[in-house]
């Protein structure tokens, strides 16, 4: 950390202390000072990496044998550096990393350990009536009894969300495994009536304008949500 703010002094604001004298400047640009202690790392002889499991991406993973890594948490939540043993944040026995990353979700994506197994069904319901548009919601559900369990669900279900709804990485976990709408590119599934895309109120359905999990619907019909990897769901609407 001495070595960075030497060395990239731009990266910091040195008016701004979290402590009077602990040298724990606050960051301006949480990139360059988390590549950049990287860097210095690798410079001294570690293996070092950022921590593609930590959903904000801000953990540094460091190791010098295979026995055992370390992970420390550097970035404080008030964006100043975090130093001293406070930054420590676990010890893993033998070194967890590095891991290939085929198959997994990208570093930073902000899904992680457990990483979901594929959709195998997708949920979907006429949620709410309007006098003019109904409203259908979707849930993508993963199948797997020990993942279900590890996540949260603890009723024994076999059939579960990527993650429990009040969980910050159900969002990203959700985008990896089902993918983006083929028709607005949005993180969701892809809504069709007819095998046809949903364009609005004449096609019979609009995409909702800010959750690519719901429908806005106007007509009776035949409505289908699917996931990128192939699940589906119907709903029959009678208007």
């Amino acid at each position: 950390m001495d070595l960075l703010v030497q060395q990239q002094p731009l990266l910091f604001d040195m008016t701004d202390q979290s402590g009077v004298g602990t040298g724990q400047f606050r960051v301006v640009d949480k990139e360059g000072f988390l590549n950049g202690l990287v860097a210095n790392l690798l410079a001294a002889g570690y293996c070092a990496e950022r921590d593609p499991d930590d959903g904000a991406y801000e953990r540094i993973l460091v190791k010098n044998e295979n026995g055992f890594s370390e992970n420390f948490d550097v970035l404080a939540s008030s964006g100043h550096m975090r130093r001293g043993s406070g930054n420590y944040f676990e010890t893993c026995t033998p070194a967890n990393f590095p891991v290939p990353r085929g198959g997994l979700p990208p570093p930073g994506s902000g899904c992680g350990y457990p990483y979901p197994p594929p959709v195998v069904k997708m949920n979907c319901k006429l949620h709410l009536y309007g006098s003019d548009v109904y409203t259908l919601d979707s849930t993508a559900l993963v199948g797997d009894l020990a993942y279900c369990a590890q996540v949260g669900f603890t009723d024994g279900r076999s059939l579960c969300p990527v993650r429990r709804e009040d969980s910050p990485e159900r969002i990203p976990c959700e985008t990896w495994r089902v993918g983006n709408a083929k028709d607005t590119g949005r993180p969701g599934p892809t809504w069709t009536v007819g095998g046809q895309y949903c364009t609005g109120p004449e096609s019979g359905c609009a995409n909702h304008p800010t959750n690519q999990y719901a429908l806005l619907v106007y007509k009776a019909g035949f409505y289908q949500v699917c996931a990128n990897q192939g699940a589906c769901c119907t709903v029959v609407v009678e208007k």
